[in-house]
């Protein structure tokens, strides 16, 4: 592999690929953190060939990923900010009467749960457990468990005393209910872990023989990602450490005896994803953007919802145990 581009003093591990170690690797794009633009590109992308996976490679190591989250620059946390912008409140307008709504609803349609029944719900990353009470208020008939795993200390709390989450700290290798799921959902959550097979794994584990589990992730493969290029708010870097397109995430499962069973766009990520990567752009400029940023975030978002689900700019995966 070519030699990598990155700082000295950043204190970096380097892997090989989770879907085969004898995978050839090759430079892919420099990124810069878009919370730190002014430091520079100084994040590799590879691609392993032949399987197409692209990932973050050096990486922060577990012991200093930490330190590259903000908790309340990621809107998920919006519920715990006090002096929420116009855009914050936009966004949990959006989030709550649409965006939530229509994963909730799409999510109950294929676990078909039934009438009368009780079924044990897992939200991995479950930040401060809208999503999950969004899901109990749509499934009509049927009494759900909610349980939810979150690194958040203030999310997790959030989570129990508001909205009544059993809610645990940490990740899902470190926390342990005790219990098998009927349905297991990671919202934007698979590209962030460090031990991605060891997830994976577990995740097998955890799932009942007739379970579903449901992953969102961004597209590598979408419009608006080649738009973007290295300024696209999907590759995320140092957090975003995977990037999966349909095909390669569907090798990936099958290494983990799982099989991919639908899928489908988030249609609001297009315009949420212009908008940031607009803002990126922006800032990586010295510009505000102004009204501008907004019309090219709408404009560029509307062209990537006219993409097929292969190429769209958020994928959601419904998946069930080989």
């Amino acid at each position: 592999m070519a030699e990598l581009f990155i700082q000295e003093n950043l204190q970096t591990e380097t892997i090989a690929s989770p879907i085969d170690e004898s995978e050839r690797l090759v430079p892919f794009l420099r990124l810069p953190d878009r919370f730190n633009l002014s430091q520079g590109d100084v994040w590799q992308l590879v691609r392993a060939e032949p399987s197409g996976l692209i990932f973050l490679n050096p990486r922060p190591t577990a012991e200093t990923i930490g330190t590259y989250y903000e908790p309340m620059d990621y809107d998920p946390f919006i519920s715990l900010k006090q002096t929420p912008s116009f855009q914050d409140r936009l966004y949990t307008f959006l989030r709550r009467f649409i965006t939530l709504r229509y994963k909730a609803t799409s999510v109950l349609k294929r676990a078909k749960f039934q009438q009368g029944e009780r079924y044990s719900t897992l939200d991995i990353g479950c930040a401060t457990g809208d999503f999950s009470c969004e899901l109990k208020r749509h499934a009509k008939g049927v009494k759900l468990d909610l349980y939810g795993i979150e690194m958040s200390e203030k999310a997790v709390r959030f989570a129990q005393e508001e909205n009544e989450l059993y809610a645990k700290q940490g990740e899902l290798l470190t926390v342990d209910f005790s219990i098998e799921f009927d349905l297991i959902t990671m919202w934007h959550v698979l590209e962030h872990v460090l031990r991605l097979n060891e997830t994976l794994e577990k995740l097998h584990r955890i799932l009942k023989p007739n379970g579903l589990l449901v992953v969102a992730m961004p597209n590598p493969d979408s419009w608006d990602a080649r738009h973007y290029g290295k300024y696209w708010n999907g590759f995320d870097a140092p957090r975003h450490l995977y990037h999966f397109t349909p095909k390669v995430f569907a090798t990936l499962l099958a290494k983990h005896r799982f099989k991919l069973i639908d899928m489908h766009a988030l249609p609001l990520d297009c315009y949420y994803n212009a908008l940031l990567s607009e803002k990126i752009v922006a800032e990586a400029k010295g510009s505000s953007g102004g009204a501008t940023l907004w019309l090219n975030a709408i404009m560029k978002g509307s062209i990537a919802t006219s993409a097929d689900v292969e190429t769209a700019s958020s994928v959601v995966y419904y998946i069930r145990k080989s």
